[in-house]
């Protein structure tokens, strides 16, 4: 019996991390995404903050077609390929300088090519076109905007605005959420004190669940997310902030037998409800240099892993247990306001892990029964570069990056703009994993990262978009075939109309 038990075990292992090593170039690519989502998102902020009202209409419609192609080496350094061709139609309108209407349908088409990999591939159903095509649709009252209109000057001290639909929300500075939601936002003014409240769902289809033993995580995550976030505007410079936001799991109690295929076969329940409570602060420390942070302590319950190495079955009843994590992110910009707009930007993430895990944030291989999950997993998102991209879990990350226009006098690369991001990846706890695949035990230095950026506006209406990433891994703590170098390119051409 002791034998089998070895075998079985080993078996599952194994079985779990092909399974965890299969998703990696598709959570490649859509962290890419992620990437291009929330520079967009911030983007239309800026576009809207700075666009005066001198009508009572205004009526804006255009859109974007961009063509990407990206080479993904998955877990095994093996390349795979994605051909995107990307068509997205806007329509802004604004009535009375206060009522506001956003809405872009969406037409990407994904083109893999797995290049002989097609059992570590991405889930076929990454193939084809990517739904939904109403990818953002919002409208927003906003009280101050409203009175301005009618009145001649906005109210000095208070302002309501309350905004519903489908978007794409960075709650906080995103280090909790961070994603495409349908949702409400209520956010009031006071004084010196902005009150904004939260109700929104994930948006199913546009969201990868961390959850990834789920079946459904990339295509049907339903996560329910209510809260509040005090921020206080007294402080010259400075904008403190403090936050509690509950995410209630709607996926919660579905039920599937993993690898039910093989002679073990494993029913597992899942459920995962959690709550953050938050604070931070945005501001500037001089003329030069501006600064972001954010801490958060995550609680809650989860269920335990359904996986006993020491069953004949290898099976056990799954428990309801505590989750206790919390993780950080601390930021520097400095600004040399040169005519090359060079910055230097310092990042630092950390979060708890696990050792009672065999991977970070899914249920299979996930918390041991009677322990409580220090793991910290959430729908938000901080950058960690593009060929590793690990979630915050048991991780230490800190970065440092550069970007210019080197050469702002000449006409034809005036907005030439080139960026460099190195980053450096360890464990908190050597025998807790993170989000990608490791060993237990041994070395807490993962590796290291070299991100390059280059964005040419060619024309007012095309742009040129390269990043390329290399990951330099510590190969002892990877497993066989799995210790080398991974690269990531993009290049992306876009035209706006």
């Amino acid at each position: 019996m002791g034998v089998l038990r070895v075998v079985t075990t080993v078996l599952a292992v194994l079985l779990w991390g092909a399974s965890a090593s299969a998703q990696n170039a598709a959570v490649l690519a859509q962290n890419l995404q992620r990437q291009l989502d929330v520079e967009d998102t911030q983007f239309r902020q800026q576009f809207f903050a700075n666009t005066p009202i001198a009508d009572r209409l205004l009526l804006d419609a255009g859109g974007t077609f961009r063509f990407g192609f990206s080479m993904i080496d998955n877990a095994r350094s093996q390349e795979q390929l994605l051909y995107t061709p990307d068509l997205r139609l806007f329509l802004r309108a604004e009535l009375d300088g206060g009522i506001r209407f956003f809405g872009r349908l969406r037409f990407e088409y994904n083109d893999w090519e797995y290049t002989g990999t097609a059992g570590l591939g991405p889930d076929p159903r990454e193939d084809g076109w990517q739904w939904p095509i109403g990818e953002i649709y919002w409208a927003e009252f906003d009280l101050g905007g409203f009175v301005e209109t009618q009145r001649g000057r906005r109210p000095a001290d208070w302002n309501l605005i309350v905004r519903g639909g489908r978007n794409y929300l960075i709650w906080a500075q995103g280090l909790v959420l961070s994603n495409y939601i349908y949702g409400l936002e209520v956010e009031a003014r006071l004084g010196d004190l902005n009150v904004t409240g939260l109700l929104a769902a994930s948006a199913g289809y546009d969201t990868v669940d961390w959850d990834t033993s789920r079946p459904g995580y990339d295509t049907n995550t339903s996560r329910l997310f209510s809260g509040a976030k005090l921020e206080w505007r007294g402080i010259a410079g400075h904008r403190p902030y403090v936050y509690y936001l509950w995410q209630d799991d709607r996926n919660g109690g579905e039920t599937d037998v993993l690898f039910a295929s093989t002679p073990f076969p494993v029913p597992t329940t899942f459920d995962y409800n959690s709550g953050y409570l938050g604070f931070g602060s945005t501001g500037s420390l001089g003329s030069s240099i501006f600064y972001r942070s954010e801490f958060a302590w995550a609680s809650g319950t989860t269920l335990t892993d359904p996986l006993d190495p020491t069953s004949p079955t290898l099976t056990r009843p799954q428990q309801t247990t505590q989750i206790d994590a919390f993780a950080g992110v601390v930021g520097l910009t400095w600004l040399a306001r040169d005519a090359g707009d060079t910055r230097l930007d310092f990042q630092a993430l950390v979060g708890t892990g696990s050792s009672n895990r065999l991977d970070s944030g899914t249920t299979f291989g996930g918390i041991a029964p009677g322990k409580t999950d220090h793991s910290f997993n959430s729908l938000g998102y901080i950058n960690t570069g593009l060929a590793l991209a690990p979630e915050p879990a048991n991780l230490f990350c800190p970065s440092i990056g550069f970007s210019s226009n080197l050469l702002p006098t000449n006409d034809l690369l005036s907005e030439f703009r080139v960026g460099v991001t190195g980053f450096l990846f360890m464990k908190l706890q050597n025998d807790a994993p993170l989000s990608v695949l490791t060993v237990p035990g041994g070395s807490n230095l993962v590796g290291g990262e070299v991100d390059a950026i280059l964005d040419w506006r060619l024309s007012s209406d095309v742009n040129l978009n390269l990043r390329y990433g290399i990951f330099m891994p510590n190969s002892s703590v990877f497993f066989p075939g799995e210790g080398g170098a991974r690269d990531f390119f993009y290049v992306g051409v876009t035209y706006a109309f």
